[in-house]
């Protein structure tokens, strides 16, 4: 069973002590730790694949994050990362598919998300050609059952100006100057017991389903030819101006 108090106070003191020897000299409790979260993951996907079966298969061990932060490119020199969290999805995660994202963080904070966070140049071209040709598609997604009552509005940033290639016009262009198409809701974890944990979680990515279906068609159908593409992804990587980043840093 999945320890969430616990989980919180661990991160809450290496959020206080964010060096190798508090770690160390608290590894045991770590790992016991994250064989917990590992457990509670698994249940996660099982529980998914009853209504998104390309999950079905997915290995829970292969979808957490690691620790350690990668410190070699940042001037922020702490070692660990403060949260447990997990991605969900039949592809690898390093290749920025849509899918679905739970975290817990040290202050006790339980956020589960579904959708794509910052995608490449590449599959962000898609994602907005895909828009402007079918916006009756996203519109169905964003109206499926259940999806504003829990969620809202989409989340995450959005150009100030429309991308390359379309125009203040374009049918939904404000969801064609979007960087991310996702959605997320948070909770207290350290007031759920494991079950009640997991039925929350179930029920987010259950209602994020359509969003997450909606995005794999966008990049699931045929390329478009050269002449008829929008702008290069050199070019839709430049106008981002430097915005991007790879979409696993939403839970780095």
């Amino acid at each position: 069973m999945m320890d969430f108090p616990s989980l919180t106070t661990f991160l809450a003191g290496l959020a206080e002590n964010n060096r190798r020897e508090w770690f160390e000299a608290n590894r045991p409790e770590y790992q016991a730790l994250r064989e917990q979260f590992t457990a509670f993951v698994g249940e996660v996907i099982e529980r998914t694949a009853d209504f998104d079966d390309r999950v079905r298969w997915k290995n829970p061990a292969e979808c957490l994050f690691r620790i350690y932060r990668d410190v070699r490119f940042s001037n922020d020199k702490r070692p660990y990362k403060t949260t447990f969290s997990a991605y969900i999805s039949e592809q690898n995660r390093r290749q920025a598919p849509p899918g679905y994202y739970l975290e817990v963080d040290e202050g006790g904070t339980m956020m589960a998300a579904g959708g794509i966070w910052l995608p490449p140049a590449e599959p962000l071209a898609r994602i907005r050609a895909y828009i402007a040709e079918h916006p009756e598609r996203l519109q169905k997604a964003l109206r499926s059952r259940g999806f504003g009552r829990m969620f809202g509005e989409l989340q995450g940033d959005s150009l100030t100006r429309p991308p390359r290639g379309y125009t203040a016009d374009t049918p939904l262009i404000e969801h064609i100057r979007r960087k991310s198409w996702i959605v997320w809701r948070e909770t207290d974890a350290r007031t759920l017991a494991h079950d009640d944990a997991l039925a929350w979680v179930t029920e987010t990515f259950r209602t994020a389903l359509p969003l997450v279906r909606w995005v794999r068609g966008a990049l699931e159908r045929p390329p478009r030819t050269r002449q008829t593409e929008g702008p290069p992804a050199e070019t839709q990587r430049k106008e981002e101006d430097g915005s991007h980043t790879e979409s696993a840093e939403l839970t780095e």
